[in-house]
């Protein structure tokens, strides 16, 4: 996938505003998802707000060792909520 985030922004209730370089906006509820193994890393409230955009990923600031999703499986998840 080419590079196609500009930014990522944590919101209240485990929500992410993702900001496009094409100006386009999307906003992800990973409020059910923080409660399962693969998302529970990033459950605690103070390391979900540290949630930033590096290059088509959102990574996660948890200890040593980040935590990084995909774009297109955050948009994925989406689509099924």
């Amino acid at each position: 996938m080419d590079t196609v985030l500009k930014g990522v922004t944590p919101l209240r209730d485990y929500r992410l505003k993702l900001t496009f370089l094409n100006g386009s906006t999307a906003v992800v509820n990973m409020e059910k998802r923080v409660h399962t193994l693969r998302f529970a890393r990033i459950a605690p409230k103070e390391i979900f707000s540290t949630a930033r955009a590096e290059g088509d990923k959102v990574v996660w600031a948890v200890g040593t060792m980040p935590f990084s999703v995909y774009c297109g499986e955050l948009l994925d998840a989406m689509l099924m909520d």
